[in-house]
């Protein structure tokens, strides 16, 4: 199993997280009650979605001997298209035209090969478990 990701509530809707020794706060916009002062989980979520895609693909462009100059991943969250449906999250590569070229299926898997994008397009279970507070 990978390392923990640690989350400690702060002041207001402000949440610290901590892994490997990196930390980050995440909060909600002012618009919605927070400080702005990092993030939202949602916004974080998509961070790690199109991080995992451009190292996947910078990994496939390079054992295809090619450079990835200019790679560039966006991702978002498009709304659901009905009441009973699901939002999506819609990867949008920027990629060199000649590489695109030749096998833009191949980048396209590769881009949602990783880790991250397979577990959250596999839609990996969730379990909730109790710690004893110290």
């Amino acid at each position: 199993m990978g390392m923990p990701v640690r989350i400690e509530q702060l002041e207001g809707k402000r949440l610290r997280g901590t892994v490997r020794g990196h930390t980050i706060v995440a909060d909600r916009p002012r618009e919605e009650g927070g400080g702005d002062a990092g993030p939202s989980s949602g916004e974080l979520l998509l961070l790690a979605v199109g991080s995992c895609a451009a190292g996947s693909l910078r990994g496939f462009l390079e054992a295809c001997g090619r450079r990835p100059s200019g790679l560039s991943v966006e991702v978002a969250w498009e709304p659901a298209p009905g009441q009973d449906a699901r939002e999506r999250i819609v990867i949008t590569l920027g990629v060199d035209p000649e590489a695109l070229q030749l096998a833009p299926q191949q980048i396209a898997e590769a881009a949602a090969g990783g880790g991250v994008v397979s577990r959250v397009r596999l839609g990996s279970e969730i379990s909730v478990r109790f710690a004893a507070r110290k």
